[in-house]
């Protein structure tokens, strides 16, 4: 028996060093290209390969294809539809809610996490782009699917690096919520980044980041269930404002790329023992890194012109939007509390 129990924590230590070394060289590796070559919204490539990099195994060739192909899809629509709103502004913003709120019940009934934040952010941000420059919305919304595709193929090159093991961990589906409870968090949800695209949208506001971060930090809300968990993803978003304050620090002071990749290395590490702890709190440290890598990313590629303003403006535009969603968040819940069940028609845990 013993021995047994030795031979399966063994394996279970081997797995999961193999999914932290994965996650980590691959975020690294995607915040070094994107660093590297900095296109428009560079800095957003780690976002989408971070949860690729999680999974238990690696895309197919043709579920690559097929994630690639719809990535293609949602933002040659947003890219025309951006064009439309500057257009017809009116008609943008009453179609707005409607598309927001069928995208939040799609992502609320299981839908493709990956799906949901792209049409989000082509919503809330390429309509705004396109009101300031027409070549701005196209470079924005070709930087995506270049994000996409960079993600894709580190991911493919880190699981050939390291392979799946027939231990990997596979996430069991979480259940699904009653239907009167997904219309009540869509709705909520769609007053939340429909409120915000309208001001900005209406008031030819500039800092369009803001939204973007809207969108991201409600997809990470999309996955709570209870205000203890609101307040932590709060939480873990302020600690990754302090890791990144340091390490930006650290950089200005030795502004050298192979620093840069040793210390980036270093932090992703730490990170990626955390996500894959096995612990309850183990999906915020997901949620940091992510916000991490946002604020470094966007201060790095602005190094030569003002990037400790650029830092500072990224900063407080990821606090005002993380704010902004969680106030206005206990505000509905208070006025739209969640029904409860009979405890015969409740969704088993």
């Amino acid at each position: 028996m013993p021995i047994e129990a030795t031979a399966g924590n063994s394996i279970a230590v081997r797995t999961r060093d193999r999914r932290i070394a994965r996650l980590a060289f691959g975020t690294t590796l995607t915040f070094l290209i994107a660093m590297a070559f900095d296109w428009t919204l560079a800095y957003l490539a780690p976002c989408f390969v971070i949860p690729l990099l999680q999974a238990p195994k690696a895309p197919s060739l043709t579920l690559a294809a097929r994630i690639f192909f719809v990535t293609l899809l949602i933002m040659l629509v947003c890219y025309l539809g951006a064009d439309f709103a500057r257009q017809f502004p009116v008609v943008f913003l009453v179609a707005l809610i409607p598309g927001l709120f069928w995208t939040f019940r799609y992502n609320l009934r299981g839908g493709s996490k990956l799906v949901v934040l792209l049409i989000l952010i082509g919503f809330m941000l390429l309509p705004m782009a396109a009101k300031l420059s027409a070549q701005l919305t196209w470079q924005m919304a070709s930087s995506f699917v270049g994000n996409i595709a960079l993600s894709l193929a580190v991911t493919a090159i880190m699981f050939t690096l390291f392979p799946a093991l027939p231990s990997e961990p596979v996430p069991e589906p979480k259940p699904l919520l009653p239907d009167h409870e997904v219309d009540r968090q869509a709705w909520i949800m769609t007053f939340i980044t429909g409120s915000i695209t309208w001001a900005y949208f209406s008031f030819d506001w500039t800092n369009v980041h803001t939204p973007m971060y809207v969108a991201i930090f409600i997809q990470q809300l999309s996955l709570a269930r209870g205000r203890m968990v609101t307040k932590a993803i709060l939480g873990a978003n302020a600690a990754a404002g302090l890791v990144t304050m340091a390490m930006y620090s650290l950089l200005v002071m030795a502004p050298n790329f192979l620093f840069m990749a040793t210390l980036s290395l270093t932090v992703i590490l730490i990170f990626s023992r955390m996500i894959m702890s096995g612990v309850r709190w183990a999906p915020l440290a997901g949620a940091a890194l992510s916000s991490t890598m946002i604020l470094l990313g966007s201060a790095i590629t602005s190094f030569d012109d003002g990037g400790g303003d650029m830092f500072a403006d990224r900063l407080g535009e990821l606090g005002a939007a993380a704010i902004y969603t969680v106030v206005v968040l206990y505000v509905l819940e208070a006025f739209f509390p969640q029904r409860q069940l009979p405890v015969n028609l409740r969704v088993p845990n």
